[in-house]
């Protein structure tokens, strides 16, 4: 699940937005053609994955189901839900999981709206689903982060966080200057952070350069060593292997498909 909230979407196209109503929608589900966030109104269902686990929904309960995932869903009582389904830029996989939404009104009328915007296909619709995915996925992020991690804790480490934001594509900037900045040691200053951000700090600096130099490059405006320098890199080879690892493909491909 913390790979999920981590995450910084980018949501390529939404697939579907609906309402299902309780006695309605697929038991079987084969290789899902996408991702998929649903919120559940009333009643209670039991998906269950071809891997053996098993998750239970109840009402005001939210799912995640990865694309490519194979399950059958039991249900148990009447119990209506909205769903959105969707694509993502990235080639990527996470587990599926259940969360109980504290916010689940305000979620609920994101789904609404998305199923309603879908429905009427006016002009943008797709612009707006996406916007009301996005408006889904920040609040149960944000959710999961004020419940589950220790509010001091990351009080201990935000200046650290704060100053990567501002410099990690102007220096090269160490954990022992993170952490001294923070009054503890490297150590615990990189499992604190990968407790509550799931990757090490290094990771975390470099996943912002390869985001800024994509944005550089979608934008048709810098070559690709000006990107990897505005970016913060100064080694094009260090560069090119961190992008294709992240991306698949080559700085230079990139561009190209960003043409397209």
């Amino acid at each position: 699940m913390i790979d999920f909230m981590n995450h910084d979407f980018d949501i390529r196209n939404i697939v579907l937005a609906c309402f299902v109503p309780s006695g309605t929608g697929l038991s079987t589900h084969k290789n899902r053609p996408s991702h998929g966030l649903a919120i559940h109104i009333g009643g209670e269902k039991i998906y269950t994955f071809s891997d053996g686990k098993e998750l239970t929904v109840k009402a005001n309960d939210i799912i995640y189901l990865p694309k490519h995932s194979t399950y059958t869903v039991t249900a148990k009582g009447h119990g209506d839900c909205y769903a959105i389904n969707f694509d993502i830029d990235e080639s990527i996989s996470f587990s599926p999981f259940v969360i109980k939404a504290k916010k689940h009104v305000a979620i609920a009328e994101h789904f609404h709206l998305a199923n309603k915007i879908w429905e009427l296909k006016k002009h943008g619709y797709m612009m707006k689903c996406k916007a009301e995915l996005y408006n889904i996925i920040y609040v149960i992020q944000q959710e999961y982060f004020s419940e589950y991690f220790p509010k001091n804790k990351l009080e201990m480490i935000q200046s650290a966080v704060d100053y990567i934001h501002e410099n990690y594509f102007k220096e090269n900037i160490s954990i022992e200057a993170l952490s001294k900045m923070c009054n503890i040691t490297p150590e615990y200053f990189r499992r604190i952070f990968k407790s509550f951000y799931g990757v090490s700090p290094i990771n975390y600096i470099n996943n912002l350069k390869i985001t800024r130099a994509r944005e550089l490059l979608e934008s048709q405006m810098y070559s690709v060593t000006d990107a990897a320098i505005i970016s913060g890199y100064t080694d094009m080879s260090h560069f090119s292997r961190e992008f294709k690892k992240r991306t698949e493909i080559s700085p230079s491909e990139y561009k190209k498909s960003a043409q397209q």
